[in-house]
């Protein structure tokens, strides 16, 4: 309710922040190029405020951001004074600094870059673009990758991922270079696109748990988990995402306590006018007295006025009493989720939402009881009343459900394909708003194995009868909640896949192909040198997100990204290769044509192309520009191509090596006969 009781002061009215990205540098030109520009601004894109492209909001139509200065930059004051400079594409985060109405975006900082930023591509919403323009052009071609370093070549050091992945560096390479990131690289943010305070709560409550296995996962690559300095590290972890979930976890209560009492109400009311219309009918046959009927009737009633009342004053108290109780419960959930679940795949936060929801409608079942004994007599007259049963009927009742209002709350994204969520450091994940009926189907059933498991006589399960989350999971194993669900490690580390999502469109897919192969045996690695397309797809408005999937999440930094045409996808092309990927003992690709993104000009005898494999071309040129580039032999391609285009007169010509699998050997050609028209 505090969007309705404002106290119109600063700070005092709620703190909502927020992640976005800032806009093409071509939006940004009437603040950073023009001599009446004002303050510090910059035009951005806010996750889960705005739509995912630039149809239906332009760049030039998002709101200006206020830049707060950091301590030691001064204000100008006395002429003192940094210079504050983002360029775009960079990701900031910010508040709203009139809160719920969200009208007047504050910046306060920004996530660093890494080794693995693109330094090519379009300027597109939300994906990762090179912050280099049209007027702030790459110094020299030794300039290898974008990042936050202030040398010309990209250290080694891999000190802008995550833990676990510098230690597959440091393995992979033999280095004994063990830094840790201090930036949010591969963290997962809620983009906030629900329809109701349930699918929110849920989608919260799923990318805390996913963050929480992947700092598990960190943990155990630092320290050995077998020694009491990492149990306590691992316990203040549990303890600390606990807290951060509690406050998510005590909006489900509150919901589901109002949707009972809602349920109830008429429930009672019905149960009293049977109650007076049961007393009525027997007094009547007794005395034969319709006064004595009825007052006999109002008496019955008047008699469960007191107890009602005292179950109706107990929901708040009952409520408020769960939410004190959730941090334990939330943490035991957690603790056994960092305790089995090795890898999170997205049933693991299904279960642990279904966990928490069955230990929250056990509570208020159980507290309602000795309420509920005081109306016993009143009960039998409510027909198939039952606390439980009403929670648990469906989602409205078990998750909550109400629609968010218009108070500040940021719109559903204008696609059920969209993302809701967001990697940092590598760009939007697929996944659609959360199956609220799946996971009320699936805690039903735990809830029924944990029951029947109580009566054999066995303990009862915390986590409401979820094999997975208290240990289930031996072999790859199944849940006890019904969905099969596994945290275990894969068995086997398949290539990486493509997914293809967003854009309005369905249907496209896409193969990838692999360079930089180190290891051998079943166990090769190796980076993402080019993508295949194997079916365009339709409708698409807007390029759609590119994800790159790997099972065991063992390759990192691959991106790519995907070009539109007559609403099919026309290519996806890689801004960053990657690494560590598993692949597969498939032959290497070679490049089979050459796409001109760029023909050039004034190459007055033509031109030579070469790349690194010492495979020929065939150049044609038309009034001084490239026209056709047509590879004549093919060599094996092992990383990813580089075409030079060598000639003492022209320039300007941009070409694209299009890769494919070798087609299978014809037979020998036996003679070639050229016939030339006289």
């Amino acid at each position: 309710m505090e969007q309705f009781i404002k106290s119109n002061f600063v700070g005092k009215d709620g703190f909502r922040w927020w992640i976005g990205q800032i806009a093409s540098d071509k939006v940004q030109a009437p603040q950073t190029k023009s001599k009446k520009s004002w303050g510090i601004r910059y035009k951005v894109r806010i996750m889960g405020y705005h739509p995912y492209n630039n149809i239906e909001l332009k760049d030039e139509d998002l709101p200006w951001a206020q830049v707060i200065l950091p301590p030691g930059h001064g204000t100008g004051a006395a002429g003192l004074f940094k210079s504050i400079k983002f360029q775009q594409g960079d990701v900031v985060i910010g508040f709203f600094l009139d809160g719920d109405n969200g009208q007047l975006p504050m910046i306060f900082g920004s996530f660093g870059n890494s080794q693995y930023r693109v330094d090519k591509g379009e300027a597109l919403p939300f994906q990762t673009f090179t912050g280099y323009t049209d007027t702030l052009k790459k110094p020299t071609e030794t300039v290898l990758k974008e990042s936050n370093s202030t040398g010309a070549v990209e250290p080694p050091s891999p000190t802008q991922v995550s833990q676990a992945d510098a230690d597959k560096v440091s393995e992979a390479t033999g280095s004994e270079n063990r830094a840790t990131m201090s930036s949010f690289n591969g963290k997962v943010v809620h983009l906030g696109c629900g329809k109701s305070q349930s699918e929110e709560s849920v989608s919260k409550m799923k990318v805390g748990v996913q963050n929480m296995v992947g700092d598990v996962a960190d943990l155990k690559s630092k320290f050995d988990p077998s020694t009491k300095f990492y149990k306590g590290k691992l316990n203040s972890l549990v303890s600390d995402k606990a807290s951060a979930l509690t406050g998510n976890a005590s909006g489900m209560v509150s919901g589901m306590t109002n949707n009972l009492y809602k349920k109830m109400t008429p429930m009672l009311s019905g149960g009293l006018g049977n109650m007076y219309d049961s007393v009525h009918a027997t007094t009547l046959a007794a005395t034969g007295s319709q006064v004595a009927a009825n007052a006999a009737g109002i008496a019955s009633q008047a008699s469960m006025l007191g107890p009602i009342g005292k179950m109706n004053g107990l929901l708040p108290c009952l409520t408020n009493k769960i939410i004190g109780n959730l941090g334990s419960v939330v943490e035991g959930i957690l603790g056994a989720v960092a305790a089995n679940v090795f890898n999170y795949v997205d049933c693991i936060g299904d279960q642990a939402t279904g966990a928490l929801l069955n230990a929250i409608t056990g509570q208020i079942s159980g507290g309602m009881q000795d309420a509920l004994g005081g109306i016993s007599k009143l009960t039998k007259y409510m027909g198939d009343f039952d606390v439980e049963g009403l929670l648990r009927g469906d989602v409205n009742s078990l998750m909550g459900m109400s629609p968010l209002g218009d108070c500040g709350t940021p719109p559903p994204p204008p696609s059920g394909t969209d993302p809701c969520t967001y990697r940092i450091g590598q760009g939007p994940i697929s996944g659609g708003l959360p199956n609220l009926d799946g996971i009320l189907k699936d805690s039903n059933i735990a809830k029924a194995a944990a029951d029947a498991a109580k009566l054999l006589g066995g303990a009862e399960d915390l986590l409401g009868g979820f094999g997975l989350l208290s240990g289930g999971i031996g072999g790859g194993g199944g849940s006890g909640g019904g969905t099969p669900c596994s945290g275990a490690k894969p068995e086997v580390c398949e290539p990486p896949k493509i997914n293809i999502f967003g854009g309005g469109g369905v249907g496209a897919s896409a193969i990838p192909f692999f360079g930089n192969i180190i290891g051998g045996g079943g166990k090769k690695t190796g980076s993402i040198i080019g993508i295949k397309m194997t079916n365009p797809g339709n409708s698409y408005v807007f390029p759609p997100f590119v994800e790159i999937v790997d099972n065991c999440k063992q390759g990192f930094g691959a991106v790519a990204r995907a070009t539109i045409k007559d609403g099919k996808v026309d290519e996806i092309y890689i801004v960053s290769e990657g690494q560590l990927y598993p692949i597969s003992d498939d032959e290497p690709p070679i490049v089979t044509s050459v796409t001109i993104v760029n023909p050039g000009y004034g190459y007055k005898d033509c031109a030579t192309v070469t790349d690194q494999f010492g495979n020929e071309y065939d150049v044609k040129c038309f009034k001084g520009s490239l026209v056709s580039v047509t590879p004549i032999n093919s060599q094996d391609i092992t990383e990813m191509p580089v075409l030079n285009v060598i000639s003492d007169s022209g320039s300007g010509a941009i070409l694209k090596a299009n890769l494919d699998v070798r087609p299978e050997f014809q037979g020998e050609v036996k003679q070639v006969i050229d016939c030339v028209e006289t």
